[in-house]
């Protein structure tokens, strides 16, 4: 089979219908990325334009080529809508559409009214490269930093395709191709071809965008608590050692507090463990709310314990710290369907000394809680207090 310019365009066509067809399976098992469904329309539109490529000698001029373009701008639009909602971003309403518009108003000016193929030819590389090229911006201004690598590859794709089509606005046209895209010369039949070379690796780099996102939202489970939100317990073990190491090396000082809801078991038998899960979600809000700093870390130890770790806080702030979530939990009860449940904790406060790990300082705020239990709760109590006893 030579490879001339209508078998090109059919190859193209099958290609990039295959590449539909898997997308669309994939979206069958990955029902909850809402850009794979954006993306995956627009390949099947790319798919209808390529369609209308191929069948150009079989289609009326004018209809054929209005509907393949618009099949385009919906793919481009598709597309970008796709790597916006992938990144969490809002796309200003108007601008894609106008864009759009004005491709689409274009092309058919210098179809109907004043014909010319090779200005319709640059209508389309300056549409592809303005949307590619901002499609590459999105992926390098906002990628978030744990997915960086897969935006940065995909948005390498991106931008070698606008500059495929910059390439492109200086490339001749056959003389003799009239209206003709098939007879339009070597230069567009090579920039044809490149344009589906990549338009694989494309999709080669929203698979990519796809899989790490998925890691990156498992490790995260991993290190979550499923109810609260919070950090699990392994995460806290974890950073709070790295943590602990990090603030001798400046040195800084280090508390810890760990809470413990009063009398839960209380709560769980009189309204019901959806009150209690209600209760420990509500004190995971207000420990958010009260220990506001990046820098902290806030995690379930597991049952209604709570850990909070404040690097940079000596025993007067952590002091500090501890009164304000008390004051907070007293003054704000859980809310139950129609119920409002009193809540307590009772907190144990244990200082860095520098010589102790993460664990260790865990033991010493665990035997200042139920000191605090014991002295009849809704108190803190620090560790260095009991030494002195």
């Amino acid at each position: 089979m030579p490879l001339d310019f209508p078998t090109i365009a059919v190859l193209g066509f099958l290609l990039c219908l295959g590449i539909a067809m898997g997308f669309s399976l994939l979206l069958l098992v990955l029902r909850r990325q809402p850009a794979l469904r954006l993306w995956t329309a627009s390949l099947w539109m790319l798919s209808v334009s390529l369609t209308l490529v191929a069948l150009r000698p079989h289609l009326p001029q004018v209809a054929g080529i209005l509907v393949g373009n618009l099949a385009v701008a919906l793919s481009g639009l598709l597309m970008l809508y796709g790597v916006a909602r992938h990144l969490g971003r809002r796309l200003p309403g108007w601008e894609p559409l106008a864009l759009a518009a004005t491709y689409l108003g274009a092309i058919a000016f210098f179809l109907v009214v004043h014909p010319s193929l090779v200005i319709r030819l640059n209508v389309f590389s300056v549409f592809a490269v303005l949307l590619n090229a901002w499609m590459a911006w999105l992926l390098l201004r906002h990628a978030p930093p744990a997915q960086r690598t897969s935006c940065r590859l995909a948005a390498a794709v991106f931008a070698a395709q606008a500059l495929l089509y910059l390439v492109r606005l200086f490339l001749p046209v056959a003389p003799d191709a009239g209206e003709d895209i098939m007879r339009a010369g070597s230069p567009v039949f090579a920039t044809y071809l490149a344009g589906l070379i990549l338009e694989l690796a494309r999709c080669f780099a929203l698979v990519l965008l796809l899989v790490e996102r998925m890691l990156v939202d498992l490790q995260r489970l991993a290190r979550t608590d499923v109810l609260t939100g919070l950090l699990n317990r392994g995460a806290v073990l974890a950073d709070g050692a790295n943590l602990l190491q990090a603030v001798r090396r400046t040195p800084r000082p280090l508390a810890l507090l760990l809470l413990d809801v009063d009398h839960f078991k209380q709560i769980n038998d009189r309204w019901g463990h959806l009150a209690g899960d209600a209760v420990l979600r509500h004190v995971a809000d207000v420990l958010a709310g009260c220990v506001a700093d990046r820098e902290h870390l806030l995690g379930r130890y597991g049952g209604e314990e709570f850990v909070v770790v404040l690097p940079g806080a000596d025993a007067a702030q952590a002091l500090q710290c501890a009164d304000r979530i008390r004051r907070s939990l007293r003054e704000s009860p859980a809310r139950v369907e129609s119920l409002l449940v009193p809540v307590t904790a009772s907190i144990g406060l244990a200082i860095d000394a520098g010589r102790d790990d993460i664990a260790r300082l865990l033991g010493d705020a665990d035997t200042a809680l139920y000191r605090a239990k014991a002295e009849g709760r809704d108190r803190t109590i620090s560790a260095a207090a009991i030494l002195v006893d």
